[in-house]
C-alpha cells in the first residue's frame, strides 16, 4: 500500500488487480496501465497490447502482490458467479478466498446477500454504486444509451414525440432532461411534491401514478427507471401498438414483458448500457470514483 506524501494526495498505486466484467474493466485495465501501474487481470478481454498488462489463467495468481483489487459491475448476476462477460465463470467463493484480506475490494450493484458473504471473509469492500460522483456519472452513460436505443427502434423522431418517464431518481433526471433538449414532449411520472417542482421548472410535464392509466394510449415513447412492476398487464393493455418501452431498472426491471408480448408492443430491457455505448467513459469514471475513495482513506 502507497501512504500519502507531502500535501495529502496519495501517490500512484505499483500494481493493481482487475476481474471478471465487460468492456469497462477492459478499458479501465488501459487507463491505469497508461498512467503507468501494472495490471494483473483474471476473465478480462484486453484489447489493447501493453508491458504494464498482464493477464494471467489462476485468480489466486492474478491477486499476488497487487495494492487494491477492482470486481465487476455487477459483481454478480446470478448470486453465484462473479460476472465475466466473456471466459469461464468464476464462483464468489473461488473469489473472495482468493483475495488478500489487506487490500480493498471495488466493485458495483453488489446485492446484500453476497455484500454479507463479502463481509464474512472479512474483505474490505466498496460498492462503487454507493457513491453519488459515480452513480451520477453512470447515469449519463446510462441516459445516452436510453435515446441511442430509441432512435434506432423508433419510427419517429424523438423531436416532437411524446415521451413519458416513470421515475424522477438520477437516471430519470437526465434522461427526461436530454429527451426534452431534443424537441420532444416529455411527461414525468414522480412521486414527491417537490419532484413535481423540478420538473416543472425544466419545462416538462408531471403525470402522478394514479392517473398512468388515463394516459397510457398517448405516449410514442415510455422509458422506466424504476425497479418495481410500475407497468403491469393491467396498464400494458392500454399502450397504443406502436409505442416504443424501454425498460432500464435493474433485474427483475418494472415491465411486464410477458404482457408486452401478448398484446404485440414492443418492449426493450437494456442492462448494462454504461459498458455497451461508452466503455470507456464509464472506465473513466470508475477510475475516478476509486480515487477519491483511496483518497478519503489516505491510502
Amino acid at each position: 500500500m502507497k501512504l500519502v506524501t507531502g500535501g495529502g494526495f496519495p501517490m500512484s498505486l505499483k500494481r493493481i488487480a482487475v476481474v471478471g466484467g465487460d468492456k469497462r474493466l477492459s478499458e479501465l485495465a488501459a487507463l491505469y496501465a497508461s498512467d503507468g501501474t501494472y495490471v494483473s487481470t483474471y476473465g478480462v478481454h484486453v484489447s489493447k497490447e501493453s508491458d504494464f498488462i498482464f493477464s494471467f489463467p489462476s485468480i489466486t495468481d492474478a491477486l499476488q502482490d497487487v495494492n487494491i483489487c477492482i470486481g465487476p459491475i455487477p459483481f454478480s448476476k446470478d448470486g453465484k458467479n462473479i460476472f465475466i462477460e466473456s471466459g469461464k465463470p468464476l464462483l464468489i467463493d473461488e473469489f473472495l478466498n482468493a483475495i488478500p484480506k489487506n487490500i480493498p475490494l471495488f466493485a458495483g450493484s453488489i446485492s446484500a446477500d453476497v455484500h454479507n458473504k463479502i463481509d464474512e471473509y472479512g474483505i474490505r469492500i466498496f460498492d462503487l454504486m454507493d457513491r453519488e460522483e459515480f452513480a451520477v456519472l453512470n447515469a449519463i452513460a446510462t441516459a445516452e444509451g436510453t435515446v441511442e436505443i430509441a432512435l434506432r427502434e423508433m419510427p419517429i423522431t424523438i423531436n416532437e414525440s411524446l415521451c413519458l418517464v416513470l421515475g424522477y431518481g438520477r437516471i430519470g433526471r437526465i434522461v427526461s432532461s436530454l429527451l426534452k433538449s431534443m424537441g420532444a414532449n416529455v411527461w414525468v411520472e414522480a412521486r414527491k411534491p417537490s419532484d413535481y417542482a423540478w420538473i416543472r421548472a425544466r419545462g416538462m410535464n408531471t403525470l402522478p401514478l394514479s392517473q398512468l392509466q388515463n394516459f397510457m394510449t398517448y405516449p410514442d415513447l415510455i422509458i422506466n427507471t424504476v425497479p418495481a412492476k410500475i407497468l403491469d398487464g393491467n396498464l400494458i393493455r392500454y399502450i397504443h401498438k406502436d409505442t416504443l418501452i424501454i425498460d432500464i431498472a435493474s433485474a427483475p426491471g418494472g415491465v411486464d414483458f410477458a404482457a408486452c408480448k401478448q398484446y404485440g408492443i414492443k418492449a426493450i430491457h437494456a442492462l448494462g448500457l454504461p459498458g455497451k455505448i461508452a466503455p470507456r467513459s464509464a472506465a473513466t469514471y470508475i477510475k475516478d470514483t476509486i480515487k477519491n475513495i483511496l483518497y478519503e482513506l489516505n491510502f
